[in-house]
């Protein structure tokens, strides 16, 4: 009994995972937009807000950060970004 709530949300995250799974669009899958060139700086993190505007942050002593408005067409680097 001292695992039981433990065991169900467990399970239940599980089965949550396989209804997103078995309802996800055929064929759906994630592909790269940022070109590889901006990859020569180590980044700490990339997101989207939605399918035009996206962000990536950089590592280490720079700490570049590089926006997109257009789905990754283009980027912009910042001029500061505190780093």
């Amino acid at each position: 009994m001292k695992y039981s709530k433990l065991i169900i949300l467990s399970g239940l995250l599980v089965s949550i995972l396989f209804a997103g799974y078995a309802f996800a669009a055929p064929g759906a899958e994630w592909k790269v937009v940022v070109p590889k060139t901006l990859f020569a700086e180590k980044l700490r993190i990339a997101a989207f807000l939605d399918e035009n505007f996206g962000l990536t942050g950089g590592a280490g002593d720079i700490g570049k950060a590089d926006h997109t408005v257009d789905g990754g067409k283009t980027w912009f680097t910042a001029d500061s970004s505190g780093g």
